[in-house]
């Protein structure tokens, strides 16, 4: 049945979009059925209603006497008797299922004839007219808020059946209908070419399509064969063509949006005055940030140095996306002491644990301590750099580093703190030199930071480097004398732990 805009056509009962209308007529005689050929549409502006709207029995004989002629459809003009269907008619062919199409008041009966009589005298026009119907048709859901959920949802419809989009892992991006999904990707995945297969009453046709990189399928799913006939391949190749001006669409509007996340992180780094601070929590609405809820600065470097992966920003943007985790992110570039990392500010919400496990497998992380306070972001930069640097530091004493390491500022304990805060090469060459003698005996020091990762517990030593306890109390004993002082010495302690930290801290996090 056409959905023609023009026609000023609104569906009360559906009909099947795939009916082959022979011609169309106006009628308001009591027994219309016998002057109409098969296959007619009769137009009507319900003259016989009249003073009789609520009579059911003359809606059912109407309705009876169409179906008997195989009249097609019934379209009723409204505006000139009645402002709307009468009801009575309306249950009458939503019992029989019987098509019923009301006509807009500023669309003549005559326009509606002329249309469908001349798409009857040529059979190749009125397919290309129904084609492109159902293409406009298609065209209409790139306005909607979700354009490919309406786009899916469209095609559904215009094949009456069910329509999907698989991603190439067979992941349902968008589905809807009654169709097998999960079957039809199946029988597609061991199915070559772009032949229809039939999947027990379904009737299915596909077209395979590559967006950004990956790999997609659309499908269409009807009990009707002649659909996939006559409309299967323009309605593949127009949804082919609509997902990627979507995508298109997509890219332009995420190209204007890190644009404005680039922007307003770097004003959050450089410092915003207190005056201006509720202008910038508006406009980082747009990024799933709610005004005065925490946030963290964060600060990441990919582990080993190495040039930062070519769609992890992406990833990392889409994914905090798709979890509503609010979030500006822009990638650094290399520098004489890193290589490539980012720069973030991150809502401080529950899905914060997922999405850093996601970014640590590259990158050595740094997380600020919670702000709320927008003028506060560069100091919050600060203290997520330091966490940062602890990160790299965990990272590089890790014997074999698998992933990167995250910090979060505010888990850190004050000798760890201070440990990062070590600025000068002085500072570093003094704790150094303290352990350096001792350091020069592997065994000497392997023992020593199991010593103080096991909480000083000799048997435990023992047992973990598989030697006699007096062998541990042995090598303990020369420790003293390398360092001048007991290892009971709570300065001794201290000044070891410094030390020896990211080795204490390595072998506690591997557990022993």
């Amino acid at each position: 049945m056409t959905n023609e805009s023009a026609l000023g056509l609104t569906a009360v009962v559906p009909g099947d979009p795939m009916a082959v209308v022979t011609g169309a007529h106006t009628s308001e005689i009591q027994d219309p059925g016998r002057w109409f050929e098969p296959g007619s549409v009769m137009l009507t502006t319900g003259l016989r209603f009249v003073d009789a709207e609520t009579d059911s029995a003359m809606a059912e004989r109407l309705v009876t006497d169409m179906r008997t002629a195989q009249i097609s459809a019934l379209f009723f003009g409204v505006g000139i008797y009645f402002a709307q269907v009468p009801p009575q008619l309306v249950a009458a062919c939503r019992r029989a299922g019987f098509p019923l199409y009301t006509v807009g008041e500023n669309v003549p009966f005559h326009v509606v004839e002329n249309f469908i009589n001349q798409s009857k005298s040529s059979p190749d026009t009125y397919l290309a007219r129904r084609a492109m119907w159902m293409s406009n048709e298609l065209l209409d859901s790139l306005s909607a808020g979700d354009p490919v959920k309406a786009l899916i949802e469209r095609l559904a419809a215009a094949c009456r059946g069910t329509a999907v989009l698989y991603e190439e892992t067979g992941r349902i991006i968008e589905a809807t209908g009654e169709g097998p999904t999960r079957l039809i990707f199946s029988e597609l995945a061991q199915h070559h070419g772009p032949e229809p297969l039939t999947i027990g009453r379904w009737h299915v046709q596909s077209k395979n399509l590559v967006l950004r990189g990956t790999g997609f399928t659309v499908a269409i799913a009807t009990r009707n064969k002649m659909v996939l006939h006559e409309l299967g391949e323009v309605l593949l190749d127009t949804t082919q063509r609509l997902l990627g001006a979507i995508n298109g669409i997509n890219q332009v509007a995420m190209s204007r949006e890190r644009h404005e996340n680039i922007q307003l992180l770097t004003a959050l780094q450089d410092g915003i005055p207190v005056a201006r601070e509720y202008r910038h929590w508006e406009r980082m609405r747009l990024f799933r940030m709610i005004p005065y809820e925490p946030l963290r600065a964060v600060v990441a470097t990919t582990v080993g140095d190495a040039a930062l992966a070519s769609g992890v920003v992406t990833e990392l943007l889409e994914r905090a996306t798709v979890a509503g985790l609010g979030l500006l992110l822009a990638e650094t570039g290399e520098t004489g002491d890193a290589g490539g990392g980012l720069h973030a500010v991150v809502a401080d919400s529950s899905v914060l644990t997922d999405w850093l496990a996601l970014a640590s497998g590259a990158l050595d992380i740094g997380l600020s301590e919670p702000f709320t306070d927008l003028a506060s972001a560069p100091e919050a930069f600060r203290e997520a750099e330091t966490a940062r640097n602890i990160a790299r530091r965990r990272t590089r004493a890790a014997a074999s580093p698998a992933a990167g390491t995250v910090v979060r500022l505010d888990d850190v304990d004050p000798a760890t703190w201070l440990l990062a805060l070590r600025g000068s090469p002085m500072t570093a060459d003094k704790i150094t030199a303290y352990a350096r003698e001792l350091s020069s005996d592997a065994d000497l020091r392997e023992t020593v930071v199991v010593f103080l990762a096991l909480d000083q517990d000799v048997a435990a030593v023992a047992a973990h480097l598989f030697v006699h306890p007096n062998t541990v109390r042995y090598r303990l004993r020369k420790a003293e004398a390398i360092l001048g002082g007991p290892l009971a010495s709570a300065a001794v302690i201290a000044n070891l732990y410094l030390a020896f930290q990211d080795d204490i801290l390595v072998f506690q996090a591997r557990g022993g």
